[in-house]
C-alpha cells in the first residue's frame, strides 16, 4: 500500500513515521508546503519527501492519484481542499483536520466516487468517537455521552499555563466557534468556553473543563442520545483569562482602524499569543476521560493519560 500524507507538521510528520513503520505499508509520500517540516523525515526508511502547495490543486490530485490512500494533516482552514481534491481524484482519506466546513457536504460525492472519507479523525473528535462507538456496543443504547480531553503542558508556565502542541489557530478556534451539544434531547448551540467545572484526573491533578466545539459527526451518528458534550481539560483558571479576551473582541475577525491602520484582531492575537504559549519544555500529556451512561445502572468509563516521549521527542498529542 501506498500513502500519501498530506502536511508534516507536528502531528503529519508523526503520522508518516507510524505508517512507514507498519509492514504493510510499501511507501509514505510526506508531502508538505515548508522544506524544513519535511527535513525530518528524509532519513526515514520507505518515506519519499516532496514540497506541496495545496494551493496548486492539479498537482495535489495527480500525487494522489499515485497512492492507495491520502491521509490529510492541516490546519483546519485548509484541511477542507484536501478533503475535496481527494474525492474528485477518487482517492480514499482520512482526515485529522476540523474544518470550518462541514464534511458531509462532500458525502454525496464520496457515495458517487464509491471512495471512503473519514474527517475529524484525530484525538477528539477521532479518538473519542471510537470510545463512543465501542460503548454503543457494549451498552446497546447510549443515554448520555461527556468527553473531557485536553494536551497539557507536564510542567505549566504562567501566566497562561498552557503551551500549544499543535496549531494555534485551531487552538483560539476552539475558544471562538459556536459548540454544538445535546441537551434534553435537543441539538442546541452554546457558547465556548462556557460550561465549567474542576475535575480531579488521576495522576495529573485539579483540571477545569468547558464546553468546546469537539464533538464531531457523533451528534449525527448519535442524535438520539439525551445529553452528549464535548469539554476541553486545562490547568485551572486558563478558561477565564481565554473568555475575557474572547468577549472582548480579541478573537474577532472584523476587522477595526487603528491610528489610520486596518487591523484584524485574531490575527494581532494570534502573534501575541505565540510567544505566551510556547513557554517552557515542550514536555506534554494527553488526558481524556470520555463517560457514557446507557441507563438502568449501565455505564461505561474510558480513560487515556499519556506522555510526550523523550526518547523520540514526540508529542503526546501526536
Amino acid at each position: 500500500m501506498d500513502i500519501l500524507v498530506v502536511g508534516c507538521g507536528k502531528v503529519g510528520s508523526e503520522i508518516a513515521r507510524d505508517l512507514a513503520g507498519e509492514d504493510e505499508v510499501d511507501s509514505v509520500i510526506a508531502a508538505d508546503a515548508s522544506s524544513e517540516n519535511l527535513k525530518r523525515l528524509r532519513s526515514v526508511e520507505k518515506i519519499h519527501t516532496l514540497r506541496l502547495d495545496i494551493s496548486q490543486k492539479s498537482k495535489v490530485q495527480k500525487e494522489m492519484r499515485r497512492v492507495d490512500l491520502v491521509c490529510g494533516a492541516l490546519p483546519g482552514r485548509l484541511g477542507f481542499r484536501v478533503m475535496t481534491a481527494a474525492v474528485e481524484a477518487g482517492r480514499d482519506l482520512v482526515d485529522i483536520s476540523y474544518t470550518p466546513e462541514n464534511p458531509f457536504r462532500l458525502h454525496r460525492k464520496a457515495l458517487d466516487k464509491e471512495i471512503v472519507l473519514v474527517p475529524q479523525c484525530g484525538v477528539a473528535p477521532g479518538l473519542s468517537n471510537m470510545f463512543v462507538g465501542d460503548a454503543m456496543r457494549r451498552l446497546g443504547k447510549i443515554r448520555s455521552v461527556r468527553i473531557f480531553v485536553g494536551g497539557l503542558p507536564r510542567k505549566p508556565v504562567p501566566p497562561l499555563n498552557y503551551r500549544i502542541v499543535f496549531s494555534l489557530e485551531d487552538v483560539i478556534n476552539e475558544y471562538s466557534r459556536p459548540v454544538h451539544i445535546i441537551r434534553n434531547g435537543q441539538q442546541k448551540q452554546v457558547e465556548p468556553l462556557t460550561g465549567r467545572g474542576i475535575l480531579t484526573f488521576p495522576g495529573v491533578g485539579r483540571l477545569e473543563y468547558f464546553l468546546t466545539d469537539g464533538l464531531g459527526s457523533l451528534t449525527r451518528s448519535f442524535p438520539r442520545v439525551h445529553e452528549m458534550s464535548e469539554l476541553t481539560l486545562r490547568y485551572p483558571g486558563h478558561a477565564e483569562m481565554m473568555d475575557t479576551l474572547r468577549v472582548l473582541g480579541f478573537f474577532d475577525r472584523r476587522k477595526i482602524q487603528v491610528d489610520g491602520v486596518e487591523i484584524e484582531p485574531r490575527r494581532l492575537s494570534l502573534a501575541l499569543l505565540k510567544d505566551a504559549m510556547t513557554l517552557g519544555s515542550p514536555e506534554d500529556l494527553l488526558a481524556m476521560r470520555v463517560e457514557v451512561d446507557g441507563g438502568f445502572g449501565k455505564r461505561v468509563v474510558y480513560q487515556v493519560l499519556d506522555y510526550y516521549d523523550g526518547r523520540r521527542e514526540v508529542s503526546a498529542m501526536s
